[in-house]
């Protein structure tokens, strides 16, 4: 990579890095390019340079972060045989990210502004993908009789729901019980429904 091309990527994941940021603190509608542009250390115009509007800037972020987190998942999972299994580390790796700072969750599930179209882009490249891998863990557990026959596709969205239904509350400081403690009710409830 040139150092022309290192430093266009610089820049612009700095960018997506300030959105990210400041979009989980303030929600869609009142996060402002300038805040962005301060942040990220450019000016407005370089904003611009990179994307053409800050919805657009919106969707770029939605989707390079799902797409690392899935990455992250894929790569936790790849080593692991038994489906079972993979589903305890799914929900402890989602638990556990959802939670921290710099999730894109905490945008998707907390202040995305209210905006359908923003809502639609992080389900386009946000939740389904991340329904698609858990469909196939779904499906391998069924196909090794592991798991009771169900619709893995509509399974996999009721395990997302799940998870992150329970998280929201903690998101908005709401409740005072834990991530680990959804983790581990969810794991109890969704494998004693799902193991035969």
């Amino acid at each position: 990579m040139t150092q022309t091309a290192a430093a266009h990527t610089d820049t612009r994941q700095k960018i997506i890095e300030a959105m990210l940021s400041i979009t989980a603190r303030e929600g869609f509608d009142n996060a402002t390019t300038q805040q962005i542009s301060n942040q990220a250390g450019v000016s407005e115009g370089i904003i611009y340079h990179y994307f053409r509007s800050k919805e657009e800037l919106y969707v770029n972020m939605i989707k390079e972060k799902a797409s690392e987190f899935r990455g992250r998942v894929i790569g936790s999972l790849s080593g692991i045989d038994s489906p079972k299994d993979k589903l305890e580390r799914l929900i402890e790796l989602h638990v556990k990210f959802a939670t921290s700072e710099g999730s894109f969750f905490r945008i998707l599930f907390n202040k995305t502004g209210g905006k359908p179209l923003m809502i639609k882009h992080g389900l386009k490249f946000g939740i389904i993908p991340y329904a698609e891998i858990i469909e196939g863990i779904i499906r391998d557990g069924m196909d090794k009789g592991d798991f009771k026959k169900v619709d893995p596709k509509v399974t996999s969205y009721n395990i997302i729901g799940m998870m992150q239904i329970a998280l929201i509350p903690i998101l908005l400081g709401e409740v005072s019980y834990t991530g680990p403690q959804v983790r581990e009710n969810i794991r109890k409830i969704l494998l004693g429904g799902l193991l035969k």
